[in-house]
């Protein structure tokens, strides 16, 4: 591995804790174009690379996953995992075999009574970690390469039907909650980007707004009009100084929990099961693609670069398979 990318690596893994990840991302692209001027000797390696233990190498993985664009809340996950099973089998990482993972796992579901959906999550994030160990050159052999997909029942998540929905809206009892709502469902926007957005990121004549999703990657995405009279109304009856386009007490920004605490109130005041973020993005998705759009035109409302990631999203009505059927196999 070139020195002068360890030393970034490093650096970054160093101040990960202590900095915002927007300040690390200038750190490694000033480090970058800094460090291109000069050629670093073989020699520096025992300055520039201090800690070369299995947790070690674990943080500089997660720097660079960091610097990637990956979320706070997937880096979180990542490094419970692979902290865990480095923990566990108390090895060096080029030493960890396949049959270490497999005996890991296989631990984990006698000791740990958890699901295979669960485990399988785990092995993705060991199929990460190794996947960087193998291609910095770290270790000779990726042991989770031969570990094979650990299949569990896939459960079919169903959207909020328009009873559903007109059972939310009702259970709203005021103008802030009600705009949230039809926010959710009319953007699809997750819940992360909702709480970052301020209310100059929202062009009312467009009925338009860019957020900043996964990767740091820019989009637009559309409000009904439906949604805008009611996020207007809102605004305008706001009394705080907050930027934030959601305020609670005290003029505070609303975040991804707040959101989430709120919306599980409004489900039980409403009657409606499982009322989160996730289920509003998942309905327009569905209903868009009910009504007729391509399914790529939905994929970019959404921000996905995978059109597989959408399909998964889209709960396929059984009615419309049938009406399908009986359109075309006639």
């Amino acid at each position: 591995m070139d020195i002068r990318l360890s030393v970034i690596q490093s650096v970054v893994a160093a101040l990960q804790s202590r900095v915002p990840s927007e300040t690390l991302t200038i750190v490694q692209d000033v480090l970058t174009l800094e460090l291109n001027q000069y050629e670093v000797q073989e020699r520096c390696t025992a300055v520039t690379v201090a800690d070369n233990s299995a947790e070690g190498q674990l943080r500089k993985y997660i720097a660079t996953k960091r610097v990637e664009g990956l979320s706070d809340s997937t880096l979180r996950r990542y490094y419970d995992a692979d902290l865990a099973l480095i923990r566990f089998v108390r090895k060096p990482l080029y030493e960890v075999t396949t049959y270490d993972l497999r005996f890991y796992l296989s631990y984990r579901r006698q000791q740990g009574g958890i699901s295979n959906r669960t485990l399988d999550g785990m092995r993705r994030c060991y199929s990460s970690f190794f996947g960087w160990l193998s291609a910095e050159g770290l270790i000779g052999r990726n042991p989770c390469a031969a570990l094979a997909q650990i299949k569990y029942r896939k459960q079919v998540k169903k959207p909020f039907s328009a009873v559903d929905m007109e059972r939310i809206r009702q259970a709203c009892d005021n103008i802030r909650d009600l705009a949230l709502v039809d926010f959710l469902y009319s953007t699809g926007c997750r819940v992360s980007e909702v709480a970052r957005l301020d209310i100059d990121d929202i062009d009312f004549d467009s009925l338009e707004c860019t957020v900043i999703g996964k990767g740091n990657k820019e989009r637009i995405v559309y409000l009904s009009p439906v949604a805008a009279m009611h996020l207007r109304e809102y605004i305008s009856l706001r009394r705080d100084f907050s930027d934030a386009l959601f305020a609670g007490k005290g003029s505070n920004r609303i975040g991804k929990n707040g959101i989430e605490a709120l919306l599980r109130r409004i489900g039980a005041a409403a009657g409606v099961d499982n009322v989160h973020p996730h289920r509003f993005r998942r309905t327009l998705a569905t209903n868009l693609l009910d009504r007729g759009m391509n399914i790529q035109d939905v994929a970019a409302i959404l921000g996905h670069a995978d059109l597989k990631t959408t399909q998964i999203y889209c709960y396929i009505s059984q009615s419309n398979v049938r009406a399908a059927y009986q359109k075309y196999a006639a």
